[in-house]
């Protein structure tokens, strides 16, 4: 394992990496323990050697991320390595070969790098790792280790499971959905404070009216304050407590934030008069209406018959799942269905430009959606 940090350094690995016809890529930041998050390892493996790269020192990399973005990529649970190098450097992949993803087509038990590596390779990761604060220098020399062994193994891991996806005929499916990937961190928005829909947090879509309001001001408070402590928000306050105590307070006006039932410690002491004064002060603030964009589709009204088609595609789905050895999310995710059973339509063409299929999708549940649409 190579330790890049220095110029020198960095333009031999260049040249070396230039050299290999794919690169097993990972990173590490430190959004466990700064609100704003910031890359702080690169790693990188070619069938020789494995390069642990540090931008948190003065290198110039853009001719290592240029040379990136002309390689096939393979990395596992590719998602959060694609946003941060995208955010960073406003890196985008010619192709990417994603391990997890594989390991959800071919209906694998445990899919974690530590279980692939377990399985195909014989071998037992270090663990320890996983919440280290990676922005700290110097580097212990196990967090070097560890981090180096992330990508090691990578290449022996997917053309396992390519051969695998060849002979069950998924590697289309594998390939689109890592294209999709692709595309989607591309268009990915890093919501801060300051953007109109961010405070808008995952279960917040069933709130209505002041809990709304309340959990606008809530949200505001806590990235302030994450912000100020430089910490990361849900290290303040989770998502789940901003809700929950939105949902209480707007149906227990004028209460203490700290009777509120199953309160956490830090509610009921730590941040109890500034929570009990923000409650007081939603009551006068604008009323704050939920905005994340649904489906086109779902601006249509629910009939009896729209009921119906969803019910019946659910099963549909959940039926060949089943025989697959696969998740149902894999084959139409839940608000994919909604919009089916809402559109209704009735031919292929009529599937494909709703966009919210992948062509193997079309090709395997297609004529089953399209059965029941046409049918209730």
């Amino acid at each position: 394992m190579d330790y890049i940090h220095h110029p020198l350094a960095l333009a031999n690995a260049v040249i070396e990496l230039e050299a290999s016809p794919w690169l097993a890529l990972d990173t590490e930041a430190d959004s466990l323990h700064h609100y704003v998050e910031k890359l702080c390892l690169m790693q990188i493996s070619t069938q020789d050697k494995d390069f642990v790269i540090d931008p948190l020192v003065k290198l110039d990399l853009k001719p290592l991320v240029a040379l990136m973005s002309r390689k096939p990529l393979i990395l596992h649970g590719a998602d959060f390595d694609l946003r941060i190098l995208k955010k960073t450097f406003g890196f985008m992949p010619l192709e990417i070969f994603d391990t997890m993803i594989a390991a959800q087509f071919l209906g694998y038990d445990k899919q974690g790098l530590s279980d692939l590596a377990r399985k195909h390779c014989a071998v037992e990761l270090p663990k320890g790792a996983q919440k280290a604060d990676w922005s700290e220098r110097p580097l212990d020399e196990k967090l070097l280790i560890y981090a180096g062994n992330d990508t090691h193994y990578l290449k022996t891991i997917s053309d396992l499971m390519k051969d695998e996806l060849t002979g069950l005929g998924r590697l289309p499916w594998h390939r689109q959905t890592c294209e999709k990937l692709i595309r989607t961190t591309q268009l990915s928005h890093d919501h801060k404070a300051g953007d109109d829909i961010a405070w808008q947090v995952k279960g917040s879509k069933a709130l209505s009216g002041a809990a709304l309001t309340i959990l606008k001001e809530l949200w505001i408070w806590r990235e302030a304050e994450a912000r100020r402590r430089d910490r990361p928000s849900f290290k303040i306050m989770n998502s789940e407590i901003l809700i929950d105590l939105a949902r209480w307070s707007s149906a227990n006006p004028g209460m203490d934030a700290a009777l509120m039932p199953k309160a956490p410690r830090h509610v009921r002491n730590e941040h109890r008069d500034t929570l009990n004064r923000i409650l007081e002060e939603a009551k006068s603030k604008p009323q704050a209406q939920f905005t994340r964009k649904p489906f086109l589709s779902k601006s249509r009204s629910w009939t009896e018959a729209s009921t119906q088609r969803l019910g019946a595609m659910k099963a549909d789905r959940e039926k060949l799942a089943l025989e697959l050895k696969i998740h149902p999310s894999l084959l139409a995710a839940n608000a994919v269905l909604e919009t089916l059973a809402l559109a209704a339509p009735k031919n292929r063409q009529g599937l494909e430009v709703l966009g919210c299929l992948l062509p193997w999708q079309i090709d395997v549940m297609g004529e089953s959606f399209l059965k029941i649409g046409n049918l209730i």
